[in-house]
């Protein structure tokens, strides 16, 4: 790192004997100044958030925390916390690697067939950690806490395995910052700045360091990071189930990864203030971990399809009806689009697999409208006489993108007389296309950039 003219002063006294000394002032009053300009620049518009501006020049110098992280089997320096300014730092650490600050190893790869749901369970339980955690990072959608009090309540306080606390924030704070995430369910960067080295490091950074100039053997004040994951009590389960909601929301959180070997003493006392980094959890991640972590209450077919053992027994020998699919404008069938429906309609899980272009989406569509004939037919079957009226019949058709549930949502469109398809869209989507004032829900990045829905399917 460099500052601009440093060069040119160096060239100039090359000569002297106190080349430096002038260099080193020179670095000093402007990293001065270039500090200033950063502390004026940070402004408080709202309560609940800064703006902060960062102009960076060819030759800047910038204030870095450097680690170490083990690289093909060395020990190798990286940096780890970049600073903006005296208020912001960000923690290049678990952007780098999010797996590693956010998730534990997996050492178990995942199988073909599983013993029972519980191996199952344990080898994906992790690898669905570890997938969450890196796209919860990759969207960048962290917010910073600051001024933050932290409880400890971890028993061996040196042991960073079991360090656990908690802290605390009211229902009204969150709706005033406009937190929609779950708070209880998400990652945290916590960082306490201002620490220095004790006196006995001192002395030793100092004994070690064989330079003259005094100013490069001070040690600078250093960032303890950590990085934990949030999760919830039972009784705070038991609440969510019960849709009890109390004035204070507590964040529990365990620490699951720090590169500082030892803790310093000041973070366990009272009163000391946290930056803390919330980074949430993208919803369909979420889902998916609290599948896996339930699949002991599913039922005997998820359990089958999940540890690799279906018993494909054909339920009864269903045929395609014999209705005419051109007055219902879909798209004819071939022999194996035919015999895949066919399949579809008589085993109770059935994967259909093949390059694009291959007609699946086609497939799609008429094991649909099959299925929706095969309720139509149960529906009369019921008897007439009961206590209570039967719950309807639905099909749900769900796809891995908005854009690939919208090819089939407009095919079936076409058929608005025979069936009643309707559209579902996340809160994000339908909060950009219907607005409305008083809105709590804040859009993110992400949805900005999806394409919007076809007119068609309004």
């Amino acid at each position: 790192f460099g500052f601009p003219n440093t060069w040119n002063i160096r060239c100039n006294l090359q000569n002297t004997e106190h080349t430096g000394e002038v260099c080193l002032e020179h670095v000093k009053k402007t990293a001065a100044n270039r500090k200033d300009e950063r502390q004026q620049k940070v402004t408080s518009s709202q309560e609940h958030f800064k703006e902060c501006y960062m102009e960076l020049k060819l030759g800047e110098v910038l204030q870095v925390q450097v680690g170490t992280d083990i690289i093909d089997r060395m020990t190798t320096p990286t940096v780890k916390l970049l600073y903006i300014n005296p208020f912001f730092e960000v923690c290049l650490e678990h952007a780098r690697n999010p797996t590693m600050c956010f998730s534990r190893d997996v050492c178990d790869s995942s199988k073909s067939v599983y013993q029972d749901y519980k191996e199952y369970q344990k080898i994906w339980r992790r690898l669905c950690q570890m997938d969450t955690a890196y796209n919860a990072v990759e969207e960048n959608n962290s917010v910073i806490l600051q001024d933050v009090e932290i409880t400890w309540t971890t028993q061996d306080k040196k042991n960073e395995e079991n360090l656990k606390g908690f802290f605390q924030m009211t229902q009204t704070q969150k709706k005033e910052w406009h937190l929609e995430f779950d708070l209880t369910n998400c990652f945290l960067c916590i960082r306490w700045k201002g620490q220095h080295l004790g006196k006995e490091e001192v002395k030793q950074k100092k004994h070690h360091n064989g330079s003259g100039f005094p100013d490069l053997e001070d040690p600078l004040p250093i960032t303890w990071v950590a990085h934990g994951v949030a999760f919830k009590s039972k009784k705070e389960e038991d609440e969510e189930e019960n849709n009890k909601q109390s004035h204070n929301i507590k964040i529990q959180f365990q620490i699951n990864h720090q590169s500082m070997t030892a803790n310093p003493k000041e973070i366990f006392d009272t009163g000391t203030k946290f930056t803390v980094e919330v980074i949430p959890k993208k919803i369909p991640y979420m889902l998916r971990e609290n599948a896996v972590a339930k699949i002991k209450h599913a039922n005997d077919l998820v359990k089958s399809i999940a540890i690799g053992n279906i018993s494909n027994e054909p339920l009864k020998s269903d045929h395609l009806p014999s209705e005419d699919h051109q007055t219902l404008t879909l798209p004819p069938l071939n022999k194996s689009q035919n015999r895949a429906v066919q399949k579809a309609l008589q085993n109770p899980f059935t994967v259909i697999q093949g390059p694009p272009g291959t007609g699946k989406t086609v497939v799609g569509l008429h094991i649909t409208y099959q299925f929706y004939l095969k309720n139509k037919t149960c529906q009369k079957h019921m008897p007439k006489k009961q206590k209570e009226e039967p719950k309807k019949r639905a099909i749900l058709y769900c796809g891995p993108s908005n854009k690939a549930v919208d090819i089939v949502a407009e095919q079936l469109m076409n058929l608005r007389g025979v069936l009643k398809p309707l559209r579902i869209y996340c809160d994000q989507m339908e909060m950009r296309e219907f607005p409305y004032p008083g809105s709590d829900l804040k859009l993110c990045r992400k949805s900005l950039r999806d394409e919007k829905p076809k007119k068609k399917l309004r």
